[in-house]
């Protein structure tokens, strides 16, 4: 086969809802050497291994960001939504629909397979990338699968602070820049400012991102035994309410009762993190290394009290969430 056939053949199993796990960990792998041949990127070097500071957050390396097609239904989930977004611009216009791919790195995962769905009439991409290594790589890789033509252009910068100025109306915006939990790399940032230069009617994914606190049972699997609430939420409301002050950056603060186990023997806090792609496809718990849940501690008891956590989403030196543990306040003894 040609590589286009066998790109199209993969596509053909990440597009069916109803492929199994084993044949997912089989086209991926064929998927991933596909990508490798093309890019021709050099996962051993240091200039692919080493993470980019931008001053605000960071740009993991190339090599870490070539791995991510590995974590088998994350990849599977955002190329079916995306999939479903552009066919959802497609019946409500004509014209070819643009994608903003911001943060492709050295693969361009997430386009590719639409490429064997759509002609370049129908469908067209301008790409961001900021590392040296990944921005090279993916450049040599639509020369050499002769997907130029889908390509208005592929821009090396800071996605966080790039200014839109594109002849094409943006219909979708499109990021996956993110860990568990949110930390450290620059998901929020991006499409605080992305979004903020687009229409309302541009779709965005992934369209939500959820952090709840939960309690985990204390069993082998960690299964949710309760949800305490909605910590923090990414999506078009929450980045629209959002307003830098002049003395901080943060989203506003959460404050999450922890109540009394009433001597339930639960298991340990933790942050769960929840991804809506797009059109019903999404990410729960343990589904991805995005969701799986991020453990804070033991839960309290009366030897070790806990009223509450404050949690903070800060943007500034570097993305990350804050926490606060309020404990009891112990009484005044009378006189």
């Amino acid at each position: 086969m040609t590589r286009h056939e066998v790109l199209a053949s993969i596509t053909d199993v990440l597009l069916d809802d109803a492929t199994g796990a084993d044949l997912l960990r089989d086209t991926i792998d064929i998927y991933r050497d596909l990508l490798l041949t093309a890019s021709g990127i050099d996962l051993g070097g240091e200039e692919s291994i080493d993470h980019f500071d931008t001053g605000t957050g960071v740009a993991i390396g190339a090599t870490w960001a070539a791995l991510c097609v590995d974590d088998l239904v994350r990849t599977k989930r955002f190329v079916s939504g995306l999939h479903r977004a552009v066919q959802d611009v497609m019946a409500r216009r004509p014209g070819p629909v643009h994608v903003f791919y911001a943060g492709t790195g050295p693969f361009a995962t997430l386009a590719l397979p639409l490429m064997t769905r759509f002609t370049p009439d129908q469908l067209q991409f301008t790409c961001l990338e900021i590392t040296n290594a990944s921005y090279s790589a993916v450049k040599r890789l639509f020369a050499n699968l002769e997907l130029e033509d889908y390509i208005i252009d592929v821009i090396q910068t800071d996605a966080s602070t790039f200014r839109i100025d594109s002849a094409l109306p943006v219909d979708i915006m499109l990021s996956e820049t993110m860990q568990y939990c949110l930390i450290d790399e620059m998901q929020v940032p991006i499409a605080l400012n992305l979004m903020a230069q687009l229409p309302p009617e541009v779709i965005m994914i992934p369209e939500r991102i959820t952090l709840m606190l939960a309690v985990l049972e204390d069993t082998r699997d960690q299964a949710v035994a309760v949800d305490l609430g909605t910590i923090f939420t990414v999506d078009r409301a929450s980045l629209a309410a959002y307003e830098r002050s002049p003395n901080t950056s943060d989203f506003p603060t959460t404050r999450l009762s922890v109540p009394p186990s009433h001597g339930v023997a639960y298991g340990q806090l933790a942050i769960r993190t929840a991804v809506e792609v797009y059109g019903g496809y999404g990410l729960t718990d343990y589904e991805s290394g995005l969701t799986v849940p991020r453990i804070i501690g033991d839960y309290p008891d009366a030897e070790h009290p806990l009223e509450s956590i404050d949690f903070t989403y800060q943007i500034d030196p570097s993305p990350l969430l804050w926490m606060d543990f309020v404990l009891p306040q112990v009484p005044v003894a009378q006189v």
